[in-house]
């Protein structure tokens, strides 16, 4: 089943105006990016393990074919020659890690606002809730649709 992509930017975000709605979505949304940032983990865990094995295999067929591929070219055997014929054979598995630790270090980064966005939640939820919306008088705040359509009537009145 694949799975459907979102974009952070719109997951991020908060309707401040839809408080209910954010809060619902909220746990979804949350998972949706550490059940990604888990992932990319196991990915990046896979593409080490891999490098570990092509490691040693490399290492192992430098040795057995030293005499036959790098004497002429390298001269005697020794561990820095070896380490360094070993690191260019090995150089595009690590440019793989490299590009799965930057995927996880954007998820954890990702995972992180969720967590922010819930603390907004929270704090937008008390301001609601404590009235900070209202108007000084009690009354409801209006905004500029409101506004516009007061004016609109005190000067129908006056005609």
């Amino acid at each position: 089943m694949a799975k459907e992509e979102r974009l952070f930017s719109e997951d991020v975000r908060i309707n401040k105006y839809k408080l209910e709605i954010e809060c619902e979505k909220q746990a979804s949304i949350y998972f949706y990016w550490a059940e990604k940032l888990a992932d990319a983990k196991n990915k990046l865990n896979e593409k080490e393990d891999a490098l570990k094995l092509i490691t040693a295999q490399k290492d192992l067929e430098i040795r057995k074919n030293w005499e036959a591929e790098y004497l002429a070219v390298n001269g005697k055997q020794t561990e820095a020659g070896i380490k360094a014929i070993l690191e260019s054979e090995i150089q595009s598995a690590r440019e793989n890690i490299r590009d799965a630790q930057s995927e996880v270090n954007y998820l954890i980064a990702a995972v992180s606002a969720m967590d922010h966005r819930k603390s907004e939640l929270d704090n937008l939820t008390t301001l609601l809730v404590k009235g900070f919306y209202a108007a000084p008088n009690g009354g409801k705040r209006e905004g500029p649709v409101e506004l516009t359509q007061r004016d609109i009537r005190k000067k129908l009145r006056k005609e």
